[in-house]
């Protein structure tokens, strides 16, 4: 495959995996820290049916596959202090109390960023009903994929294999665009489980130590959590880059491992999926938008939030024009959102007139294409034209280039597809223009 590189890593913990080693070669020598751990643990059921010796013995056959994970972070047979405190933080702590943060990128489509932009959110959100649950947001960042993270989500495809597969959301040049989600949990996550849904978090539940961190959390709270936040991030990218179509593919779950610690790659251990259809205008954040974008956000995140009464059905009109298939299906949407924007209370003549004069009074001069509040006007009186010829006469809308019928504002003629673009940054001018 393209754009990719062999890389040979010795896996020394490898052969820590092998149960028969322990029966065979191991001497005890965790018998006494295996102890200590025993006592420290809750006491067992009555009715459990291991004994005493057992469970110790699964705490030792732990502790020998600590040293195997300690091994892998060092990347040799000698025992290193750094890889050891790494190690234990990374894999041992978060066996019975889990990770307290959940790291999230979700990598955004038709989007570069320059490499050296890094775009901080505010981090205090609000939903009806709160939709942050147990957690808090403690990073939300636009910024681009290190190496370490594209190499990962690259090689997530086959994991454990020699087959590395294409990921079709990154980008071989370098470098991708993402949004960094960080979630901290407020409490520990027995207290957590308890409270919504009575589970009682019992360590000795499964008889077999291990090291493998208790990644346990309650999926469907947190990945709306997660959908929600990308939900508001998205509608701000849009709003400020109408032209092309920001989106997500895929999201990814990210987890400390020895991968990271020795320069491989991070570890992926899941996906979240999301659709975005395919553009062929791409957007570029630059120095200039980076600067907007934490603006608006700072400004109306909750406004632009799903679930806000106001702008609810003006915003979900918006997105929709993203994914609709057809022209005509986008046109409406757009005049539907427009007219639920500013047609508020009675004014006289029809809705086409109403809707032209005043998004010309709303717009003015100020506005993405820095027309005329005339050519505004004509605008907007033009695209209700062609929503009353596609709803009430079933008229397709002309996007053929060899057309005699161009759709035409003023001295300018447009297909429909390239009129519609532009009818979507205006749209996003009126949307902004209210929420001030």
């Amino acid at each position: 495959m393209q754009n990719t590189e062999e890389i040979t890593v010795p896996t020394p913990g490898d052969l820590f995996d092998d149960r028969d080693l322990f029966d065979n070669l191991y001497a005890s020598e965790f018998a006494e820290p295996a102890q200590r751990i025993y006592d420290q643990l809750p006491d067992p059921p009555d009715d459990d049916a291991y004994s005493d010796a057992n469970r110790i013995e699964s705490i030792e056959r732990g502790l020998f596959g600590f040293v195997g994970v300690v091994l892998n972070y060092a990347g040799e047979f000698q025992f290193d202090e750094d890889a050891f405190t790494t190690a234990f933080e990374e894999q041992f702590e978060p066996r019975f109390t889990d990770r307290e943060y959940s790291r999230f990128l979700l990598v955004l489509k038709n989007t570069s960023i320059e490499p050296d932009i890094t775009i901080d959110l505010e981090t205090e959100i609000q939903g009806s009903p709160d939709y942050l649950g147990p957690y808090c947001v403690d990073t939300l960042r636009i910024r681009s994929l290190d190496r370490l993270e594209e190499t990962g989500i690259a090689t997530h495809e086959a994991p454990g294999t020699s087959v590395l597969e294409p990921v079709e959301t990154l980008d071989a040049g370098r470098p991708n665009a993402a949004l960094e989600i960080v979630l901290r949990r407020r409490r520990p996550y027995r207290e957590i489980a308890r409270e919504i849904d009575d589970t009682e978090i019992n360590p000795w539940r499964n008889p077999d130590f291990d090291v493998t961190p208790a990644d346990v959390y309650p999926w469907q709270q947190l990945t709306d959590v997660i959908e929600y936040l990308a939900a508001s991030v998205r509608r701000c990218l849009r709003l400020l880059c109408p032209l092309g179509t920001v989106g997500y593919e895929k999201g990814y779950n990210v987890v400390p491992g020895w991968e990271t610690y020795r320069g491989v790659a991070a570890p992926i251990t899941f996906e979240l999926e999301f659709e975005c259809p395919g553009s062929t205008t791409g957007t570029h954040i630059a120095e200039d938008r980076a600067l907007e974008i934490p603006r608006l956000w700072r400004d109306h995140r909750r406004r632009i939030a799903p679930g806000h009464n106001k702008f609810q059905n003006p915003l979900a009109r918006f997105e929709r024009m993203f994914s609709r298939e057809s022209l005509e299906d986008q046109l409406v949407d757009c005049v539907v959102g427009c007219e639920t924007t500013v047609l508020k209370g009675g004014s006289p003549g029809g809705n086409k007139y109403r809707l032209g004069v005043r998004t010309a009074v709303l717009l003015g001069e100020q506005n993405a294409r820095n027309w005329s509040s005339e050519r505004i006007g004509e605008f907007f009186r033009t695209l209700y034209e062609y929503r009353n010829k596609v709803v009430h006469e079933d008229t397709a809308l002309p996007d053929e280039p060899n057309s005699d019928d161009w759709i035409t504002v003023e001295d300018e003629e447009f297909l429909a597809s390239a009129f519609l673009i532009r009818a979507r940054e205006l749209y996003a001018d009126l949307i902004q223009s209210t929420l001030i």
